[in-house]
């Protein structure tokens, strides 16, 4: 795993978020933002999915907005994911659904267009396919590919024991570490003088 499975900071929160949402993608794509071909996708959404539109960066009109983040909330949804406009993040908030979009905007989206459901899609320069785990929070958006997960989640695990295991180190107010990383300075011919190695 490295960076091209980071979303593009540029796709943020709506409002400020509580927590975490994580679970499959169902993708849509609209190239011009037709609302009807994103109502389809929503449809096709089960309990505890991820929604994420590709609208292409548009900001000259919102692709979605309260009344449909109360319905999705009500249906299950993790969240949505919106490379292009949401708006009325009052009502995302009031109803705890989780948003992330690249701006706002006021405008309403058409009605007909092209579009694609359930492909592999692009998202803030990620490609995300069906059923790829998204996992977003305040700090970014990453895709997981699904054949992915389950390594990943191994990681994760592994990381979360080693964070566990220098508690007590933070809080004594001690860099962790710092031992080697002296030692390893020094063999690099890094200008030294002291540390909590106890050597001047």
């Amino acid at each position: 795993m490295n960076g091209s499975y980071t979303v593009s900071p540029a796709i943020h929160p709506l409002y400020p978020l509580a927590g975490r949402i994580a679970g499959p993608a169902v993708t849509v794509a609209v190239p011009r933002g037709a609302f009807n071909v994103i109502k389809f996708a929503m449809e096709q959404t089960q309990r505890g999915d991820v929604l994420v539109v590709n609208a292409c960066e548009i900001d000259s009109f919102a692709v979605w907005g309260g009344n449909v983040s109360k319905g999705m909330q009500r249906r299950g949804v993790a969240g949505v994911v919106i490379d292009g406009a949401a708006r009325d993040p009052e009502e995302a908030h009031a109803v705890r659904f989780p948003v992330f979009a690249r701006t706002q905007a006021t405008g309403s989206p058409p009605l007909e267009g092209p579009g694609e459901v359930n492909v592999p899609i692009a998202c803030g320069g990620v490609v995300v396919r069906p059923g790829d785990v998204v996992i977003a929070d305040t700090n970014g958006i990453v895709v997981i590919p699904s054949e992915a997960a389950e390594w990943v989640l191994e990681r994760v695990s592994e990381l979360k024991s080693k964070h566990a295991q220098i508690q007590p180190v933070l809080e004594r107010g001690e860099v962790t570490n710092i031992a080697v990383i002296i030692a390893a300075l020094r063999q690099q011919g890094f200008a030294v003088d002291g540390g909590s190695d106890g050597k001047p």
